[in-house]
């Protein structure tokens, strides 16, 4: 039987043994359900600090509260369904053999390494927001303590933020072994089909602020 932990220690003798099985969606649903909760309870916490905020503006952060939380349990969803497209589409070049469900269920493991990063951003969230207590009365003495709060968490945010970077990186390795399975790829071609997408995304910017710049 496969354990699931292999998906994290070793990714391709995981997806080697689930290839030989039948297409089973219902853990990687469960799998980015979990991310997308995690993350979205964050987002809620993250927001908690507006309700001690003035009436008028307490309801402009509480909506906009609402939204994010609605969209955090949405884009992991969707995420799933676009990376697992795209990789389909981009292994096409490669002659890639196998069904897009096999990809798409291959693609949901990779988020397991996601809901270690949104804990992590739900702990730093917490320890951030527990210490807040800004003035709002005083617009001089609000700045100086934002800034305060800068310089003493800055750093807690920069390495939360740096390895919440690396465990994504991880997301894209298990994603590199599951479209070679899925798809019957060899390995350097499945990481030229996972990165495709991101270099393609970055491209796509360069070119926008290229035109943006030339339209100025």
């Amino acid at each position: 039987m496969t354990k699931i932990t292999n998906i994290l220690t070793n990714p391709d003798q995981f997806f080697t043994e689930l290839s030989q099985r039948d297409v089973n969606l219902k853990t990687p649903f469960i799998i980015v359900l979990v991310s997308a909760i995690i993350a979205a309870i964050c987002t809620m916490v993250l927001f908690r600090v507006t309700y001690s905020f003035p009436e008028n503006v307490a309801f402009v952060f509480s909506t906009f509260a609402t939204i994010n939380t609605i969209s955090d349990l949405i884009t992991p969803f969707i995420s799933w369904v676009l990376y697992a497209a795209a990789f389909y589409v981009v292994s096409m070049l490669f002659k890639g053999e196998g069904s897009f469900v096999r990809v798409f269920e291959f693609v949901g493991y990779g988020f397991i390494p996601m809901i270690i990063a949104s804990v992590l951003g739900l702990v730093t969230t917490l320890i951030l927001t527990s210490a807040v207590g800004f003035p709002l009365d005083n617009p001089e003495l609000l700045w100086q303590t934002m800034m305060q709060h800068l310089s003493i968490y800055g750093p807690v945010m920069a390495v939360s933020v740096t390895i919440q970077f690396l465990i994504m990186l991880w997301s894209v390795v298990i994603w590199v072994f599951g479209v070679k399975h899925a798809r019957n790829l060899g390995t350097g071609h499945a990481i030229i089909t996972v990165l495709a997408v991101p270099a393609a995304f970055v491209l796509l910017l360069c070119i926008l602020l290229i035109y943006s710049i030339a339209a100025a």
